[in-house]
């Protein structure tokens, strides 16, 4: 290497002195010597440096290690540390050091979470919550329904199947539209459900009758713990007349119905009299046996009631209620609900709207009430009825007018302190007019609820009434009738 420097330079010098003149091949051998020598020589430099930093480096850790060495405790100092003596210890019984971790146990939650995170239970308006009465039977929403449709097919029931739509227009009804009504009804504050053996009783042995009907709408009722307020009938036949008669009877409809008890058992055909036999009957299934909350009477007018009333009395019973025909076109029994209201009894208004005609279902203009199939009123009977029918239509809308500037002024009044008002139908039609006149004057209809749409109808009563100038225009429309 060193001679092939010395030769470079001597050439080099020469050709810078003029002593010698190379050739251009000699100039550019001389210089690619350089040049690799140049490269040669960084090279070894590069590496040089590069090792010289590795060493470095190494040393620096190889001080750490020795400095973390000399920081750790030994195991005797550790055991002298923790008390013990490390003579009396046997490390090589000592347990294996665990290096896995634990696993996770998801956390239970507590009773006070569990709250929190169940879905809070539906709740429904009660409008008459705090309605004075007339005894310890409240019935929620003054509103009650009637299976007397429920499984009879002269009535449009139809067992199965998937109805047309012809079907549908003539009022035809499957157990289906009647559980979802039911749920609706019940989800939304209506309780009561009036029931009897006589109801669908030809389709009792396919478990169709109305009790059976009421059994299955009850356990497939799901969206809320809510239970109906079933009011029970006794029939009393004359083969059945007597105590017996009517705690049997009794049995069989809580069985039907898979209840323990109904709330209200009412009696039918009580007779001029009651015999000592019912009343012992009735006694017995309300003190005894448990199996009726409240005892009831049907179609008793008001001196009858009063003689039920002491005999029950003396047995420490109440008469609850008192069931009859009423409504816009048969207002006979006006005087019997205010006896009822004299005497604590609840009267339960049986065929509120008067089968269509009070309610302005069928009227001289529309004789087929929406219904497919023949008339079921003659045109005599429908055109008798227009002053009433008119009367219904004026009042729906001045109730509407009325009901939705009520809602306003609650909503402007209550909305920082309260939050929204409850919603409230302002579509008011003519048959809940009919069902409010009821309500207005004091007692609890029953209607025919047989699907949804019916349903929507008696829902749409709640959370506004009838005020007393408008019932008045309904009773004089209805006085025009006679």
């Amino acid at each position: 290497m060193n001679d092939i420097i010395a030769v470079t330079t001597a050439l080099l010098s020469l050709t810078a002195t003029n002593a010698f003149t190379p050739s251009l091949s000699h100039v550019s051998s001389a210089r690619s010597l350089v040049n690799e020598f140049q490269s040669m020589h960084m090279s070894s430099m590069d590496d040089d440096e590069l090792s010289r930093l590795i060493g470095k480096r190494s040393q620096i850790k190889r001080k750490k290690r020795e400095e973390i060495d000399l920081e750790m405790p030994s195991e005797d100092d550790l055991l002298e540390s923790l008390g013990g003596d490390p003579a009396d210890l046997d490390l090589d019984k000592m347990p294996e050091f665990q290096t896995k971790r634990e696993a996770r146990v998801p956390k239970k939650p507590s009773e006070d979470e569990k709250k929190q995170d169940t879905p809070a239970e539906p709740e429904f308006n009660d409008y008459y919550v705090d309605y004075e009465d007339e005894n310890d039977f409240h019935i929620p929403n003054r509103m009650g329904v009637t299976t007397r449709c429920w499984g009879d097919e002269k009535e449009g029931f139809v067992s199965s199947g998937k109805l047309k739509k012809q079907a549908i227009r003539e009022g035809k009804f499957v157990p289906g539209d009647i559980q979802v009504a039911y749920n609706k009804l019940l989800t939304e504050g209506i309780f009561l459900f009036e029931t009897s053996p006589d109801y669908g009783k030809v389709m009792a042995s396919k478990k169709l009758s109305g009790e059976d009907i009421m059994a299955r709408c009850i356990q497939e009722y799901q969206e809320t713990e809510s239970t109906p307020l079933i009011v029970g009938t006794y029939n009393n036949q004359l083969w059945q007349r007597g105590g017996k008669g009517l705690t049997d009877s009794l049995s069989k409809s809580c069985e039907k119905l898979e209840v323990s008890a109904v709330d209200v058992y009412q009696i039918k055909n009580t007779g001029w009299l009651p015999s000592g036999g019912l009343v012992k009957g009735v006694t017995e299934a309300v003190v005894d046996m448990g199996t009726a909350g409240y005892v009831g009477v049907k179609n008793m007018a008001p001196i009858r009631m009063r003689r039920i009333i002491n005999k029950l009395d003396a047995q420490g019973i109440t008469l609850t209620t008192n069931s009859f025909a009423f409504s816009l076109v048969n207002r006979k029994n006006e005087k019997w609900i205010n006896a009822c209201k004299l005497l604590g009894v609840t009267p339960l208004i049986e065929n509120p709207l008067g089968s269509g005609l009070a309610s302005g279902q069928y009227t001289a203009s529309n004789p087929s009430g929406g219904v497919a199939g023949a008339a079921k009123y003659s045109f005599e009977t429908l055109d008798k009825l227009q002053p009433l029918h008119s009367v219904l239509e004026t009042v729906a809308e001045k109730v509407k007018r009325r009901v939705k500037k009520e809602m306003r002024d609650i909503k402007d009044r209550g909305r920082a302190r309260y939050g929204p008002p409850p919603k409230v139908n302002t579509d008011i039609t003519t048959t809940q007019i009919a069902l409010n006149y009821i309500v207005a004057k004091g007692a609890v209809p029953l209607v025919e609820v047989n699907g949804p749409s019916q349903a929507d109808e008696v829902l749409g009563c709640m959370g506004w009434s009838l005020n007393d100038d408008e019932v008045s225009m309904l009773e004089a429309a209805s006085d025009l009738c006679k």
